[in-house]
């Protein structure tokens, strides 16, 4: 396989979703425009991870070239919204690397896991806990972008936000679970 990976077709409709937030970047003033490459560039989101498993092309590298790319675009967004947004993202870069350390059975839960964290990730994140806390990770940043730039009434951008908000401290609990196990494991691995 080797090389042959990097044009499988979920990577490279991976390539075109950083080539529309790179658009997207200098039209974050024209919200319409920037809405409709960044958007464009999340919905992809969920083609990729079709094709993966339709075409049989999954791959190490295309499941932490999936992440990466959710993180680019994401962190992109939050640090252009405001000055703080690079503490946003840093969370979930640490949580990308301490759940990448573990590999792909980093979803499995055990009797460690604290019960909400057990919760949210029920299941694959596919419960009401955890498309909550999916939501919130990947739709606040729009829904503040959205906020913004005024693009609906303050009542429905205050609730769905407030929604976002609740979702996006859910996924910062297990976030902050995975960082703080990492960590663990890194002072006990200097003891032995």
């Amino acid at each position: 396989m080797g090389h042959d990976v990097l044009f499988f077709v979920p990577n490279v409709i991976g390539y075109f979703r950083l080539f529309l937030f790179g658009v997207s970047v200098p039209l974050f003033q024209q919200p319409y425009w920037f809405l409709l490459f960044y958007g464009t560039s999340v919905a992809l989101d969920a083609f990729d991870g079709y094709f993966a498993r339709k075409l049989n092309q999954t791959s190490r590298f295309g499941a932490w070239f999936d992440v990466v790319i959710d993180l680019v675009s994401r962190g992109g967004l939050w640090c252009m919204l405001s000055k703080y947004g690079y503490y946003m993202i840093l969370v979930e870069w640490l949580t990308f690397l301490a759940t990448h350390s573990i590999g792909s059975n980093w979803k499995a839960t055990d009797d460690d896991f604290p019960y909400v964290c057990k919760l949210v990730m029920a299941k694959n994140f596919k419960t009401p806990l955890g498309a909550i806390a999916i939501s919130g990770l990947h739709g606040l940043p729009i829904a503040l972008y959205c906020q913004h730039f005024s693009l609906m009434t303050p009542t429905v951008s205050n609730i769905i936000t407030l929604f976002l908000t609740c979702g996006r401290i859910l996924a910062l609990r297990v976030e902050l679970f995975y960082i703080q196990n990492h960590i663990k494991s890194l002072l006990n691995s200097e003891e032995h």
